[in-house]
């Protein structure tokens, strides 16, 4: 079903959810730069890593946490890139679905240290890309302006 206005106004289950995330980032030996992507849903979907904010957790320290138990990465935050909002439907386990409207803070997260790992249970895959790479394979096109904004960050003068 299409998520319209007047769905948005006058659906009975909704709510409201706020995540955080980033672009992990490594330099490669000669010079490149490297991004840690995650596969989910069998692997036909690729996106950056992210999660729900915990209860007293800002942003900045929900997307450090994230990007560690999803990809085993330890990261240092070097600029906070933007924020993303999208309303979708939550089917998963309900009688009647549910309508959500997220919040999605990015950041730049420069990998400090830690081994890329796809042992968490929310993850079926990670790998290394380059950032053309990663925007090819995104599934989603925010998530491609983010990784757009985190180069011109690393590549500005």
């Amino acid at each position: 079903m299409q998520i319209t206005d007047e769905i948005k106004r006058t659906w009975g289950r909704r709510r409201h959810d706020h995540s955080a995330g980033g672009v992990a980032y490594r330099r490669t030996p000669t010079g490149g730069i490297e991004i840690a992507v995650i596969a989910t849903r069998k692997g036909t979907r690729w996106q950056l890593p992210k999660g729900t904010c915990e209860g007293g957790e800002t942003a900045a320290q929900t997307a450090v946490r994230e990007v560690h138990e999803e990809v085993g990465l330890t990261t240092e935050i070097e600029a906070f890139l933007k924020v993303i909002e999208y309303w979708y439907w939550d089917t998963y386990r309900k009688d009647t679905h549910e309508l959500v409207y997220k919040l999605v803070d990015f950041f730049l997260l420069r990998v400090t240290g830690g081994e890329l790992s796809d042992s968490s249970f929310e993850v079926d895959s990670t790998a290394w890309f380059t950032p053309k790479q990663a925007s090819t394979l995104l599934t989603f096109p925010g998530e491609k302006s983010v990784v757009d904004m985190a180069m011109d960050r690393l590549y500005s003068p």
